[in-house]
């Protein structure tokens, strides 16, 4: 049987393994990690609008287009940092609420994200089919 990532991600939930896997990822366990950048912020600058999280040390101009219309219509926007090996990524949720609601929706959003985590994870590591989310989480 053929698995896409949204059957992957249905396992892990209906298997209570979402907890298990993320502290794999957060173990940085097969030579990947994602994690949310906590302090991120979007400043505008002359030369367009800027991701600046001091605690990475990042000081980026944002190109996508989707992105700068999400943070342009105040929508609420995550970054994340991804590492594969020594392959650094940056990454974007963006939310469906504002950035001023952001305190209504707190479990909300932390769903989204780690749904987002969890996803990323499984299309890097390839983990196409439930043997292998077991074997990554060191369930079997």
């Amino acid at each position: 049987m053929r698995y896409m990532p949204k059957d992957i991600l249905d396992y892990i939930y209906e298997n209570g393994l979402d907890s298990d896997f993320m502290v794999s990822v957060m173990n940085h366990k097969g030579g990947y990690s994602i994690a949310e950048i906590t302090d991120a912020k979007y400043r505008e600058r002359e030369d367009g609008i800027h991701l600046i999280a001091p605690s990475y040390k990042i000081n980026v101009l944002i190109e996508d287009e989707d992105i700068l219309k999400a943070i342009a219509f105040g929508m609420y926007v995550s970054a994340f940092i991804s590492r594969k090996q020594d392959d650094y990524q940056v990454h974007f949720l963006v939310h469906q609420y504002l950035a001023g609601m952001k305190q209504n929706f707190e479990e909300d959003i932390l769903n989204e994200v780690v749904r987002y985590m969890i996803l990323k994870t499984v299309k890097a590591l390839r983990l196409d089919t439930p043997a292998k989310v077991d074997e990554y989480i060191g369930r079997k």
